[in-house]
């Protein structure tokens, strides 16, 4: 692997919102991708973040219930019956680490490495940090509200045949507000210029 093969993998590790329900991903593949995050690096070395798989319908059906979808998408509803997740993948932290600046850039370097093992695999991936309180008891984790507590959630699928996400500068009317064509069912991700970000 070189540069550019990287730069390729961070391409097309985009948000993906729609996905293929009909086709489910495997427990074992989740583990495989945790089995890459855990050896990213944390602060200190503190590796206090732990992992949640959901995969049976039910969970994952009432882990969809309690998160909202693309905060700029105000008149999108999420998807549609079909196209919504098959998988999940929980970042979980000590109780109270939500509040740790430390604790929630583990968990940000973790859904990273996550989301870029679960493009290097053929999955689509949708960060969420927009949850409710009612996510541990969705997970099956209510016994351990004490300890843990969510970070950040990962929606996974296989991408829906007809999802595109697109990159583009951000240099249009939407500047760097993402949106989607509802019509096309493309996602447009705008980024900046290499130039505009070095000073």
């Amino acid at each position: 692997m070189d540069l550019e093969d990287v730069r390729d993998l961070v391409a097309a590790s985009r948000t993906y919102r729609r996905f293929d329900e009909g086709r489910p991903v495997p427990r074992e593949l989740l583990e495989r991708l945790v089995d890459v995050a855990r050896l990213a690096p944390t602060g200190n070395n503190t590796q206090t973040l732990r992992f949640h798989l959901s995969t049976a319908p039910d969970e994952v059906a009432a882990v969809l219930s309690h998160h909202r979808w693309a905060g700029l998408l105000p008149d999108w509803d999420g998807p549609e019956e079909g196209t919504r997740p098959t998988a999940y993948v929980s970042v979980l932290g000590p109780a109270g680490a939500r509040g740790s600046a430390i604790r929630n850039q583990d968990a940000g370097i973790a859904a990273q490495t996550l989301a870029l093992a679960a493009r290097a695999a053929g999955l689509g991936c949708c960060m969420i940090g927009s949850f409710d309180a009612g996510t541990m008891e969705a997970l099956g984790l209510a016994d351990c509200a004490d300890e843990l507590a969510p970070l950040v959630l990962l929606a996974l699928g296989w991408p829906a045949a007809d999802e595109t996400v697109v990159i583009e500068p951000a240099d249009t009317e939407h500047g760097v507000a993402y949106w989607r064509d509802l019509d096309t069912n493309t996602q447009h991700v705008p980024k900046r210029a290499l130039g505009d970000l070095l000073v």
